[in-house]
C-alpha cells in the first residue's frame, strides 16, 4: 500500500507595520524641521522689516524734536511754560495714565485709538514723511508733578536743572538762592526739564515706534 503525503499550504503572516510606523516618525520630524525654519525666517524678517522702520523714522523723529526746541526754546517773546499750550502740543506737567515705559496716554494704544484721543485733545495735526509716508505724532511735558508757577512751586515739583552760575562770589560770601538787592549776588530763575515723546506710525500697518528725548 502506497502512502502519499500532501504539503499544507503555509499560513500567511501577518503584515506588522514597522516600516510604516518608522516612515511617519520620519515624516513628523520633517515636518517638525519644516516649521522652525518658516518661524525662524519669518522672525528674521520681522526683526530686518522693524530694524528698517527704525532707521527710516530717525530723521522725521529729529524733525519732531527740532520743531519742539524751535517752539519753546528759540520763539520770541518766550512761551509760557506754566501752563498747557496746545498749539504746541505742550502740558505743563507730567499726563497722568502713562505707560510701564513711560509714553504719555494721548500717544499708546492702536492706531484708531491713538488717532481718536489725539485728535480730540487739540493737538497739532501729525507730520508726515515725504519719503517714507511714517506720521509722526508728538507731546511734549515739563517734567512735573503738579502744574507748579512760582519758582518754589517748580522747584519743589519738578525736576531742573540747577542754573549754571558760581557758588561764591569774590568775597567767599555769595552763594546761590541768596536774594537779598544788597548781597551782589546773582540769582537765576530754576530751569525746568522737558520730556518730548514722539510716536512713529507707518497708516494700514501694525508698525509703530516711539522716542524720547530730554530739553534742558
Amino acid at each position: 500500500m502506497t502512502s502519499m503525503s500532501r504539503a499544507l499550504p503555509r499560513t500567511p503572516h501577518h503584515q506588522r507595520g514597522v516600516v510604516l510606523f518608522i516612515a511617519l516618525i520620519a515624516m513628523v520630524i520633517l515636518s517638525l524641521a519644516g516649521v522652525a525654519l518658516m518661524r525662524s525666517v519669518d522672525t528674521s524678517l520681522g526683526a530686518a522689516g522693524n530694524l528698517a522702520f527704525r532707521n527710516s523714522s530717525l530723521a522725521p523723529v529729529n524733525q519732531a524734536i527740532e520743531e519742539t526746541i524751535k517752539a519753546i526754546f528759540k520763539t520770541k517773546p518766550a512761551p509760557a511754560t506754566t501752563a498747557n499750550d496746545a498749539a504746541m502740543n505742550y502740558f505743563a506737567q507730567l499726563q497722568a495714565g502713562e505707560s510701564k515705559n513711560g509714553v504719555p496716554a494721548l500717544l499708546t494704544g492702536d492706531y484708531y485709538t491713538m488717532t481718536t484721543a489725539y485728535t480730540a485733545a487739540g493737538l497739532l495735526p501729525p507730520i508726515t514723511d515725504a519719503v517714507s509716508g511714517t506720521e509722526l505724532r508728538w507731546i511734549v511735558e515739563r517734567v512735573c508733578n503738579s502744574p507748579a508757577v512760582t519758582q518754589p512751586e517748580i522747584i519743589g515739583h519738578c525736576d531742573i536743572l540747577p542754573p549754571k552760575v558760581t557758588s561764591a562770589g569774590t568775597d567767599n560770601k555769595c552763594a546761590y538762592g541768596a536774594v537779598s538787592a544788597s548781597s551782589g549776588c546773582l540769582t537765576l530763575p530754576p530751569i525746568p526739564v522737558f520730556r518730548v515723546t514722539v510716536r512713529a506710525d507707518i497708516p494700514n500697518t501694525n508698525a509703530v515706534s516711539y522716542a524720547q528725548a530730554f530739553l534742558r
